[in-house]
């Protein structure tokens, strides 16, 4: 067991509001990782903070008339509002703006790399609009990716990966006045990922990554590791902190590791530890655990470790766990288009936990997958109305009939096969899909949904023979049994369903949840008075 684990989520920029397409990768799964963890008792802590000097912020605000600040306090409350919602907070949320220890994390860290060699200044050809009369990047630059063809802006194609600078995208337009840009030459601070080869080999054939990471990692190494610029000019940003570059920013795809360490060395002030940070970073017994877009893959998986790799000093990812697009109704989520359902709104009419369980169930993994409303529809009304909750308000209605909501005294040998296999199989079932080697939320969810329809078919035969006494108080036992290591292991996917049930069956859930089952240990021992009546939680749609 890892003495820490140490959970990121790619930050969001803060130019709009989270829709279920964004709640679908990256938060639900560091999400659900770190409440099975804590749930395991063991150390973590999850952090995050938002890309306030992404260069989407002031394009954003431009649109709106808001200056980026504005911009990006705005939209970050609204981020926030929609995890909340979703029960998807990490434990501590940065706020670069407003959290100085942010910029003075990044600036010192490239220091440090400048002294020692890692970046250096290199001329680069780099995209540059005459009408606007400014070298254009990222967010201000729209093509074609120059490795798959597919629309891209500057920096990196979300459908391959790949950067696009040096070069630039193909046939590429400014956004803001829609001319075509020319290239022309820029001293800009550069990292040759080149030197750290040998190293980055070595990291991925030891690293269990989702694969589709790992492939793109070793395509790169035989394509051989390009020169990744890290400054720009700009007057919105991280200055780079040397007198000669006044003017430059650095770019937050280089700083985004360094956000991480503020994270977690915020994270670690606000609980009176401003110092354990730096020990967090360079334990190599703390397990690092990126969750990321497939898009992000360069940046995680490449340059940020051949950064830390640089320093010398810390940990590198143990951990890359990626997916890919989700879509909605068989086409892409678009905000220019109203294609979208947003998360503070779809919140505010559904249980979150139907909503987690059910972007759990539909996943995008290791491909792209499909949010329907009528596949949503069908997951809250036959799934979790009636297969779910009508095999619980059943289990808690007959014990109430037939022994007064006490759990009788029986024989486990006596209880029905199915369900006592369930009962002591589903947490090592569950536990299998959520260790973060094998990470997998579609097949938790999947392995939940199949042991609630075993039970519930369980019972409804149950019901429909004739059983003495004795029978009928091993059925009945061996139910409320499974009902409580449900609400156990359901616990990350669905806390609240978690909490409320566990409260129902007369235990007491701890500050973070519902502790995962020991396997030698009842989980609702014989004795235990349960409430008499099931309060459901979910309506039908």
């Amino acid at each position: 067991m890892p003495k820490r684990v140490l959970i990121t989520c790619a930050p969001p920029n803060p130019n709009g509001d989270l829709h279920l397409g964004h709640l679908s990768g990256p938060f639900m799964g560091a999400d659900v990782l770190r409440k099975y963890l804590v749930a395991r008792d063991v150390p973590v802590s999850y952090v995050a903070y938002t890309d306030d000097h992404s260069c989407y912020i002031p394009r954003r605000g431009s649109e709106l008339g808001w200056d980026a600040h504005t911009t990006a306090f705005r939209y970050t409350r609204r981020i926030e509002h929609s995890l909340s919602l979703a029960d998807m907070l990490p434990d501590y949320y940065e706020h670069p703006h407003r959290e100085p220890r942010h910029d003075a994390l990044v600036q010192e860290h490239f220091l440090r790399l400048w002294e020692s060699g890692v970046i250096t200044e290199q001329e680069m050809p780099t995209p540059y609009c005459p009408t606007c009369d400014e070298f254009v990047y990222e967010a201000y630059i729209r093509g074609n990716c120059r490795f798959c063809a597919a629309p891209s802006d500057g920096t990196y194609c979300e459908e391959c990966g790949l950067a696009q600078e040096p070069g630039g995208v193909v046939e590429g337009r400014c956004f803001t006045c829609g001319g075509q840009p020319e290239t022309r030459t820029a001293v800009r601070l550069v990292v040759p990922l080149a030197p750290f080869t040998e190293r980055l080999t070595e990291l991925f054939e030891k690293s269990p990554w989702r694969q589709r990471v790992l492939d793109f990692c070793t395509g790169l190494l035989a394509r051989e590791l390009p020169v990744v610029p890290v400054s720009r000019v700009a007057d919105y940003g991280i200055p780079v902190p040397l007198d000669e570059w006044k003017g430059h920013i650095l770019d937050t795809w280089f700083s985004g590791i360094f956000g991480y360490m503020a994270a977690t060395a915020a994270h670690d002030a606000a609980l009176g530890h401003p110092d354990r940070w730096r020990e967090t970073w360079r334990d190599p017994e703390t397990e690092l655990v990126h969750f990321i877009g497939f898009d992000c893959s360069f940046s995680h998986a490449v340059l940020w470790p051949s950064l830390l790799l640089g320093l010398g000093e810390y940990i590198t990812p143990r951990y890359v766990i990626s997916n890919e697009f989700y879509t909605l109704e068989g086409d892409k989520f678009s905000t220019s288009r109203g294609h979208a359902i947003w998360g503070s709104d779809f919140l505010r009419e559904a249980p979150a936990d139907a909503v987690r369980f059910h972007l759990c169930l539909t996943a995008p993994e290791e491909t792209k997958s499909d949010f329907r409303m009528s596949d949503f529809d069908r997951t809250v009304n036959t799934l979790l109305v009636e297969e779910w909750e009508g095999w619980a308000a059943s289990v808690v209605g007959l014990l109430a009939k037939e022994h007064g909501s006490v759990v009788p005294e029986t024989d486990r040998a006596t209880w029905p096969a199915a369900v006592r296999a369930l009962a002591e199989q589903l947490p090592g079932d569950l536990a299998g899909h959520l260790e973060p080697a094998t990470f997998s939320l579609r097949g938790a969810a999947a392995r939940l949904r199949e042991a609630v329809r075993t039970a519930a078919e369980d019972l409804r035969r149950w019901q429909e023979s004739p059983a003495d006494r004795a029978e009928a108080s091993a059925v009945l036992a061996a139910h409320v049994e499974l009902l409580g290591v449900l609400a156990a292991v359901s616990g990350p996917i669905m806390p609240t369903w978690s909490r409320r049930t566990w409260q129902q069956l007369g235990r007491v859930p701890g500050f973070d949840g519902v502790p995962w089952p020991h396997q030698d240990q009842a989980v609702v021992p014989a004795g235990t008075q349960i409430v008499p009546e099931y309060r459901r939680m979910f309506q039908p749609r």
